[in-house]
């Protein structure tokens, strides 16, 4: 197996994982000081735990779905489709009952075949939307509604 198809199956091994709620292989994943670029995140396995046990906990059926995954290196990207049913709070936001289903983009480094780094750049503002059942008043939605008129 190439080194790249070996970083893809690090990747899918961690969705696979994240999909089934069992974490407990975790470690055998992610290093020990895996840097999470996600807003707000600090390095560390133990950040990463509680985040995904945080969505979890949230989002029982939470799943992410690969739709496209492609390495290089020691980078891996992937798009995929997130998907799930809020049923506890997440942060400030009281259950809805709502069900999510939004695009993302991760990107990760691979080191020691660990994932070592993760960034992500995902619709967060459809997330929102779906959850609060109210449309968002984005920029870019301004944007093409005023280029209609």
């Amino acid at each position: 197996m190439s080194d790249s198809e070996a970083n893809k199956a690090i990747v899918r091994r961690y969705f696979e994982m994240f999909n089934s709620g069992d974490l407990s292989q975790l470690a055998d994943i992610v290093s020990e000081d895996y840097g999470d670029k996600l807003e707000g995140q600090t390095s560390g396995i133990e950040v990463v735990r509680s985040y995904l046990q945080g969505l979890k906990a949230s989002f029982p059926d939470f799943t992410w779905t690969i739709e496209q995954i492609i390495a290089e290196g020691d980078r891996v990207a992937v798009m995929n489709r997130v998907s799930g049913t809020q049923v506890h709070d997440f942060g400030d936001i009281k259950a809805t009952g709502n069900r999510v289903d939004f695009a993302a983009f991760q990107f990760y480094r691979i080191a020691d075949g660990k994932l070592a780094e993760h960034w992500e750049v995902a619709d967060f503002a459809k997330f929102q939307e779906q959850l609060t059942a109210k449309p968002a008043a984005t920029a870019f939605k301004s944007f093409q509604n005023a280029l209609k008129d």
